[in-house]
């Protein structure tokens, strides 16, 4: 997984995840007609041991893709064997077609290898660690269909659940703009748009447009690609909970927590700039800025991420059962700023709440 869905809090009860889906699609959809055309596109990195119960959810579709596409960036835990063993005995009607590349590049040249390859009007992107809902695609594409917006709509996500490495739900995960007038807002204000990455839909067409996905701002490949995407059209996240998105250490937004960070505020200036009408900055141009800061603002700015790191660490050791090495991040976390672990136990107690209430 890539894009930052923060976990809502430290610990959690954990309820049924997703493993029980159907062993196959089905054709069309529920109301009838033909379906639409939609490629399914799966970058991985030695990950076959979560790789299965992404692909067995893509199987699972009410709404069967044309195609399942996986992106293998040079693993060497026999992710190749297994995705191949997959296609043959579990894949049924959908067609699976495993590329690797030559040499270890990264998720994003993985992920616009695979998206090169395809063959459907409409991209979906899984990361291999996380789990749609056996009715995602038919949600999204019956959304689509009834959109009625002002602009045509470019990307369709949805809200979803954090879940531990064991697949047990710990919490929703609701962010980003759920409506015409959210994006709109974000876009007058030049703020970030905030997706899961595994929830995310979009045409081809506009991929090809864009020149894909790329490294300009490291490891926040995602959220720049969304800001790209929504000079083209309405981006926006049906808000009902269709995608299981894994926390783990190994996890993109943790193993490449600084980078991301770094990639994310320059972003996050370029798009305010984009908005008031001033050229983006560069990546030296925005250290300077950084440089030129009072020093006092560069160290609350400093014991801001390090916060969000600990807490990061903290919440994703303890939701899968390291308890005490998590209650040591959590606890650096709130000695630099007790506001972040505060509003996490709120969002557990929340989600507590929610399902003890059937919500």
């Amino acid at each position: 997984m890539t894009s930052s869905a923060d976990p809502a809090g430290a610990e959690g009860d954990g309820e049924a995840g997703p493993q029980a889906v159907p062993a196959a699609g089905t054709a069309g959809r529920a109301g009838g007609g033909p379906a639409p055309s939609i490629s399914v596109v799966v970058p991985t990195y030695n990950d076959v041991a979560h790789l299965g119960d992404a692909l067995r959810s893509i199987v699972g579709q009410t709404l069967a893709p044309v195609e399942l596409i996986v992106a293998d960036d040079g693993s060497d835990d026999g992710t190749e064997e297994f995705v191949r063993a997959f296609a043959a005995g579990d894949a049924g009607a959908l067609p699976v077609r495993y590329v690797r590349l030559a040499a270890r590049s990264g998720v994003v040249a993985a992920r616009n290898r695979g998206i090169a390859l395809s063959q459907g009007e409409w991209i979906a992107n899984c990361d291999s660690d996380d789990v749609w809902a056996p009715d995602k695609l038919e949600r999204q594409m019956r959304f689509v269909e009834q959109w009625s917006g002002k602009r045509r709509l470019a990307l369709l996500g949805t809200h979803g659940y954090n879940m531990n490495d064991a697949g047990k739900v710990i919490s929703p995960v609701r962010m980003g703009p759920a409506s015409e007038p959210d994006y709109e807002q974000l876009r007058a204000s030049g703020g970030i748009y905030y997706v899961i990455h595994s929830s995310t839909l979009y045409r081809r067409v506009d991929f090809d447009a864009l020149g894909g996905y790329t490294t300009e701002y490291g490891a926040a490949d995602d959220f720049d690609f969304f800001c790209r995407i929504a000079e083209l059209g309405a981006v926006v996240n049906l808000p009902e909970l269709l995608v299981y998105y894994r926390k783990r250490q190994g996890s993109v937004q943790l193993a490449r927590f600084w980078d991301q960070r770094r990639g994310l505020w320059r972003l996050t200036e370029n798009q305010r700039r984009r908005a008031s009408g001033e050229p983006p900055l560069d990546g030296e141009q925005f250290a300077a800025q950084l440089a030129s800061q009072p020093r006092l603002r560069r160290l609350a700015r400093a014991a801001d991420v390090r916060a969000m790191y600990f807490y990061r660490r903290g919440a994703t050791n303890m939701v899968n059962g390291h308890r005490v090495r998590g209650s040591a991040e959590l606890a650096l976390s709130a000695a630099l700023d007790p506001r972040r672990l505060r509003a996490g136990v709120r969002n557990v107690l929340r989600a507590r709440s929610q399902r003890s209430r059937g919500g």
